[in-house]
């Protein structure tokens, strides 16, 4: 596989079921912590649906083919002096990692957003050094933050 042969499209409603499936793949891969609620992945599903204003979607195809996708969020950051762009999950399935593609995709979506945002954010776990060198090729480093978190109760409805 080349990676001209591979696109990347904005995610539409009707890829709900690609969206949830490939999402469960990666929520229990070892590319995260701990799997998620699947009513995170409606939640958020949801959202990108409802405006661009926060999430954005991609679903990467190979022909008619979903290969992977990914999921980004929109931030004004003081310290970037404007918005960022976290890249919130990129999973490539199996049979397609190791090809270029990750690299591919965060090329395309720097170009798309030149002029548009300040920077690119993203994360990975401290043991996916695959990942990690990845990203430093590319240009990415190391924030040497240490970020926390709160979770807050959730409001039925």
């Amino acid at each position: 596989m080349t990676e001209q042969k591979v696109t990347f499209r904005e995610i539409s409603e009707k890829d709900a079921k690609i969206f949830f499936n490939m999402a469960e793949e990666f929520y229990h891969s070892p590319a995260v912590l701990h799997p998620v609620p699947s009513l995170y992945h409606s939640i958020a599903f949801s959202e990108m649906m409802r405006s661009h204003h926060y999430l954005e979607g991609y679903i990467f195809e190979d022909k008619d083919q979903a290969v992977g996708f990914a999921v980004t969020n929109r931030m004004m950051q003081h310290e970037m002096g404007g918005i960022v762009v976290w890249v919130e999950e990129l999973y490539i399935r199996p049979s397609y990692q190791g090809k270029g593609l990750g690299s591919f995709f965060l090329r395309w979506l720097e170009t798309k957003l030149q002029g548009k945002a300040a920077a690119i954010r993203l994360e990975t776990e401290p043991e996916n050094t695959r990942a990690r060198v990845l990203y430093e090729r590319l240009g990415y480093s190391n924030m040497g933050y240490q970020q926390m978190i709160k979770k807050l109760p959730r409001k039925e409805s």
